[in-house]
């Protein structure tokens, strides 16, 4: 009877940090675009155009706003490196310094994915973005198919990546 109990009280302890750790990411993503995607057009920081509208042409864009002072970002941003391998994804490094600076991050931390740098934080901004990390699924017709910020892992990112192509 005690082993039914306890496995009670886990269940019931998980079903309430899924709800308040949903609820939590609701909140900070919440003024993030819904419908249609703002227009993204900036180089990276190799001064490479990059184009929202084009990639998604060719399939959904993952976009990961995240700084290097992010210590939530350390965890996720090597998921989102390993899905950029397979996936199509845009970073924006907010705050993070010069595009020589976040270059040399990435480098450092082995972190594979094209970065378009946000000193002032504006393009963050235009995209409602609260927290980092925050992320924004874009499907092939433009509009954002999901949101989230804090925590999540690649199998999260790879699960919302395929139903935004479907």
């Amino acid at each position: 009877m005690k082993i039914k109990s306890a496995v009670w009280s886990l269940a019931k302890f998980v079903v309430l940090a899924a709800i308040i750790v949903s609820s939590v990411s609701w909140y900070h993503s919440r003024n993030m675009p819904k419908g249609q995607a703002p227009e993204l057009l900036a180089p990276d920081i190799n001064g490479l155009p990059v184009s929202l509208q084009k990639m998604t042409q060719q399939g959904p864009v993952l976009i990961y706003f995240w700084a290097t002072w992010c210590g939530y970002c350390r965890v996720v941003s090597p998921a989102v490196s390993d899905l950029a391998s397979e996936h199509q994804v845009i970073t924006i490094a907010l705050q993070s310094g010069t595009p020589e600076e976040v270059a040399t991050y990435q480098q450092q931390h082995s972190l594979k994915f094209r970065t378009i740098n946000d000193p002032s934080g504006a393009l963050s901004n235009s995209w409602g973005l609260q927290v980092t990390p925050s992320i924004a699924i874009v499907d092939t017709e433009g509009k954002v198919s999901a949101v989230t910020s804090g925590m999540t892992s690649k199998w999260g990112l790879k699960a919302r990546l395929w139903l935004a192509d479907r």
